[in-house]
């Protein structure tokens, strides 16, 4: 190799360093881990609501976290910002999204974590009997097919570009 050659070959290495440096500063310090399968009862975690109209549509967030070893279902929940709640899913079929209700609720498997998320399965809050505001907090009552009724309560929060009033069609 020509003397020529060696610092061009050294440039590009340290303009490649560089760039993974900068890179790797501006990642998140701690990497998002998944909820920790700890404790000897289902809990929730991270919940959320949209903001939404009054008898608009609204809808609601949190992460199912079973450490035990034995499976659950979550029948239902209810509250009393809206006038029906329902368990539903977000499928995409042939580049068609749906909404598809789960009146059977959702299975918590053991040592499992499940996500209701936007996009996926979530709690669909229907004709709302007050504004869901960015800062109000909303009750929810969960029941559980073995662990029971568990009494939570969602921080109303923006969620980028999502629109506020969640009808799916109804």
């Amino acid at each position: 190799m020509t003397r020529a050659k060696i610092p061009f070959i050294l440039y590009q290495w340290s303009i490649s360093l560089i760039v993974l440096l900068v890179a790797g500063c501006t990642l998140p310090a701690t990497p998002q881990s998944a909820p920790a399968l700890t404790g000897d009862a289902i809990r929730v975690e991270s919940p959320m609501a949209r903001p939404a109209i009054q008898s608009g549509n609204g809808a609601a967030y949190f992460t199912i976290v079973n450490p035990t070893e034995s499976a659950d279902q979550l029948l239902s929940v209810q509250s009393t910002v809206a006038r029906v709640t329902e368990l539903h899913e977000t499928t995409e079929e042939n580049g068609v999204m749906r909404m598809i209700p789960h009146p059977e609720g959702f299975e918590i498997s053991a040592r499992a974590v499940v996500e209701l998320k936007p996009g996926g399965k979530h709690v669909m809050l229907l004709e709302l009997s007050v504004p869901l505001a960015v800062g109000d907090e909303i009750p929810l009552t969960l029941t559980f097919e073995q662990a029971g009724t568990m009494e939570i309560t969602v921080p109303v929060m923006e969620m980028g570009s999502a629109p506020t009033d969640h009808n799916h069609g109804n």
